[in-house]
């Protein structure tokens, strides 16, 4: 390993920096950015070089992969800390540098995937060809597994796991057969839990109310990126899944994912007829990927299964039920129900605790690396595109159109 003084730009404050062998960095870097709401992104060469800080990973980016908020924070100006402004919430690079202490086993030259949750930190973001990771944010991409692949799991891993680990609470088991239960982690190492977020975790589901093994979730857009990796977690941790989606598209790929009972979402008054017709059991937990429409939807369908369910106890066994939970539990991942309903408890994803709490961060870095070293998760379909930082915004305007169902498309930067 070469060594590069703190006072070189990539150094941070009086840290020796560590870097790949042979490595020549350039002075500046291609980036692209956002100069406006309503504006494309402009490719500049005159980018800084991200400085390092301890704890911290330099990467050089191989490939990106696209999500639906990069062109939606451009169109609506949804997540812009500043301008001009840089997007790009997952990549794939080797590492080429690091100021991190020994407890951090990923060396320069090893293959990781970054998700950049953390969006206000634009030496994070991915639309440019070198960006910093935090170690315990980086996943190490096993050794068998194409890593250009890898770009298109990134953020629908890290919502899923959140959603489905802090939302409903629900135990995971790593390898070896070690649990580990996320918002209990969040709840015991409390201090790390952002202030905004805090009253979230504090009052979150509670352990009674979480779903058991068996249990059924209904998971809307259950073709989407998000929801594929949703369904293959929640079958990993024993519950059954109902997914509401395009099934004359999609049917197959749902059905190899495991999914235990499909509904066409052609139209909702239909789906909802259908579940009714083919689905008599308990259910309270869903999940919605789509908006708000689709999770009012899920409302409803939450509430009226609460209902049923409710009247085919005794009024006795009824009491004592709703003062032991909220009965229902929907988690939104997109846009909330525009009314309330009692029996239903809404849950927005803390999607920042992945950043904000490293023992959040580094637990889901390790199960990811663990799920893709042991062949147990599936990746998403990829759809790669060439030519670039230069072919990003051709790609969103795909993504905008509504022509990309089920895949995501990862641009190869090298």
């Amino acid at each position: 390993m070469a060594t590069i003084a703190s006072g070189d730009p990539l150094a941070g404050m009086g840290v020796t920096t560590v870097v790949h062998d042979g490595l020549a960095l350039p002075s500046t870097q291609k980036q692209l950015l956002l100069h406006g709401k309503g504006q494309a992104y402009q490719v500049h060469t005159d980018g800084e070089i991200p400085r390092l800080a301890f704890g911290e990973l330099l990467v050089e980016i191989h490939a990106i992969g696209l999500n639906p908020i990069d062109w939606k924070s451009a169109a609506f100006g949804w997540g812009l800390p500043r301008l001009p402004s840089m997007n790009g919430r997952e990549f794939v690079g080797r590492i080429i540098a690091s100021e991190v202490e020994q407890g951090c086993d990923l060396k320069p030259g090893e293959w990781v995937l970054a998700v950049s949750t953390d969006y206000r930190d634009f030496r994070k973001a991915a639309f440019q060809e070198y960006a910093i990771v935090c170690c315990y944010n980086a996943i190490r991409v096993p050794s068998h597994v194409d890593p250009l692949r890898v770009a298109s799991v990134g953020v629908a891993y890290v919502a899923a796991g959140l959603a489905l680990g802090v939302c409903l609470g629900v135990t995971f088991t790593k390898n070896h057969g070690r649990p580990f239960n996320l918002l209990d982690v969040a709840r015991k190492y409390i201090a790390d839990v952002p202030e905004d977020i805090l009253p979230q975790i504090q009052a979150g589901i509670a352990p009674e109310a979480r779903p058991s093994k068996g249990e059924w979730v209904l998971i809307y857009g259950a073709s989407s990126i998000t929801a594929q990796i949703l369904i293959q977690l929640a079958k990993l941790a024993g519950l059954k899944v109902i997914g509401v989606a395009n099934l004359q598209k999609h049917r197959e790929l749902l059905d190899s994912l495991g999914t235990d009972l499909l509904i066409d979402r052609a139209n909702l008054d239909h789906a909802e007829r259908e579940l009714n017709e083919r689905f008599s059991e308990p259910l309270r937990f869903a999940i919605d990927t789509v908006g708000s429409e689709t999770a009012s939807w899920c409302q409803r369908i939450l509430a009226a299964r609460a209902t049923t369910h409710l009247e085919s106890h005794s009024s006795t066994e009824v009491s004592t039920e709703l003062d032991q939970t909220k009965t229902a539990h929907l988690v939104v991942l997109t846009g909330a129900p525009k009314t309330s309903c009692a029996s239903v408890e809404v849950h927005q994803v803390p999607i920042k605790l992945f950043h904000a709490h490293t023992k959040i961060g580094g637990h889901l870095s390790k199960w990811l690396y663990d799920l893709l070293d042991r062949d147990m998760l599936k990746l998403p379909a990829v759809e790669f595109v060439d030519g670039g930082l230069a072919a990003v915004n051709d790609a969103l305007e795909r993504l905008r159109a509504g022509s990309v169902s089920g895949r995501r498309l990862v641009v190869k930067t090298k």
